[in-house]
């Protein structure tokens, strides 16, 4: 069952059971995240956004070692051979509390392929120019755990035009998997508006702190992503022919578990026994 809140033209509406996801997100009827279908979406790929626990993007064919330990995690994006987004973006939530304009929903993953319990929290708060968004990860394993979070959701494209708050970008050198930072060009450049028609991204950027803006010349409305400094790097991803974008705040690197790189850089966290990660979301709505 929905969960549906509201404050001052703002309409959020929730789907726990599907990966603790958002439905919708409007203002005065107006689409602010690219709406799910009206029929039932089956997968949290189909709604207007999902979070990422305990790690965002891929880890390259499930696997890695952590602390002498190695780990071989279930593929879980088929034909990928890879894992993708952790467990929680595929699983059940459960509704802590609900007022009328805000809700709590969690999710306690208990250990299977990833071997550390940890508990998951999405805490939405509707306010008068927007929503906040908090997220938080707590370690219930009795030693150290490897720790990401994110948020991934899905904006309506029509004429809108991207800016972010991004320094450089990570590329791949073989396959799908970015695995080295590289300076911005051309085509990667956002720290300027950009018509999000004319780009073509499907890239891990730097971003400190995850902090972008997406104005709709036609309708005048627009949203700014503001992050806190948790959220080091930003995802965005234009699909070829499609209706929506994704601009994508994130704690790590890709395949930051796997990287050359030390964790300074890639933003990995590591989390000890009754630790927790908080981080928040900001989307700020005008026009």
């Amino acid at each position: 069952m929905d969960i549906v809140l509201e404050r001052k033209g703002f309409r959020l509406a929730l789907i726990p059971n599907l990966g603790g996801s958002v439905r919708s997100f409007t203002l005065d009827g107006r689409n602010i995240l690219f709406p799910a279908s009206e029929q039932s979406p089956s997968s949290p790929l189909e709604t207007a956004g999902f979070p990422l626990f305990p790690f965002s993007g891929r880890i390259r064919d499930g696997a890695f070692s952590w602390n002498g330990r190695a780990v071989q995690l279930d593929a879980n994006f088929a034909p990928e051979p890879h894992t993708i987004h952790g467990q929680a973006w595929l699983a059940a939530w459960t509704t802590d509390s609900i007022t009328s304009d805000q809700a709590r929903l969690s999710f306690e993953y208990r250990p299977n392929d990833w071997p550390w319990p940890y508990r998951a929290t999405q805490h939405f708060e509707l306010t008068d120019d927007g929503l906040k968004l908090t997220l938080t990860l707590e370690n219930l394993s009795a030693e150290e755990m490897p720790a990401g979070l994110g948020w991934h959701p899905y904006f309506p494209r029509g004429d809108a035009e991207l800016s972010a708050n991004v320094s450089s970008v990570w590329v791949a050198e073989h396959g799908k998997i970015p695995d080295r930072q590289v300076q911005l060009c051309k085509d990667t450049d956002i720290r300027t508006a950009r018509p999000v028609n004319a780009l073509h991204l499907d890239n891990a950027f730097v971003a400190q702190p995850a902090n972008a803006d997406i104005v709709w010349p036609s309708s005048g409305l627009c949203v700014s992503i503001r992050s806190t400094p948790e959220f080091g790097h930003l995802v965005v991803y234009v699909p070829e022919g499609m209706d929506f974008f994704c601009v994508e705040p994130v704690s790590h690197a890709p395949d930051a578990i796997n990287s050359r790189y030390e964790q300074k850089v890639t933003g990995l966290q590591r989390l000890a026994p009754g630790e927790i990660l908080e981080a928040c979301i900001y989307l700020k709505v005008g026009g």
